[in-house]
């Protein structure tokens, strides 16, 4: 028997794929950033403009993984890998838990936005958790 691929989940993935792209790119623009300010820092001797540097270079290092991981898991969806439904799963979910704890964060915006920010990853989370899209990837 051969599992069909649900159409949400086809969307899903190239979601996933647009994030990645559009996170590979802003990374790497922060990474550059990062590592330009933190040799110019170190060779006129600004201790401020190489810890900025440095942080930058590190969080655009960590963008590009987290954007590494988001083609994985798009093209693991395509597939209906199992793996894929998990990590999905993990994604979407620590993105509602980051997004409740962003209501308490700010002021009446911030809250309101956070709201309207919870919308979509609820979705989706609610989406990967029906009966038949579990199926899809045998769980």
């Amino acid at each position: 028997m051969t599992n069909t691929r649900p159409a949400g989940i086809t969307l899903l993935a190239i979601a996933f794929i647009l994030l990645g792209l559009l996170s590979f790119i802003w990374s790497m623009l922060v990474f550059g950033v990062g590592a330009v300010a933190s040799v110019t820092g170190a060779v006129v001797g600004a201790e401020n403009m190489t810890t900025f540097g440095g942080a930058n270079a590190w969080q655009g290092f960590i963008g590009i993984v987290g954007a590494v991981v988001d083609f994985i898991v798009a093209f693991g969806l395509l597939g209906l890998r199992r793996w894929a439904w998990l990590w999905a799963l993990i994604a979407v979910g620590l993105n509602v838990v980051l997004g409740v704890l962003g209501l308490f964060s700010g002021g009446f915006w911030a809250f309101c936005c956070g709201v309207l920010g919870l919308i979509v990853p609820g979705a989706i989370l609610y989406y990967l958790l029906r009966p038949d899209v579990r199926r899809a990837f045998g769980r």
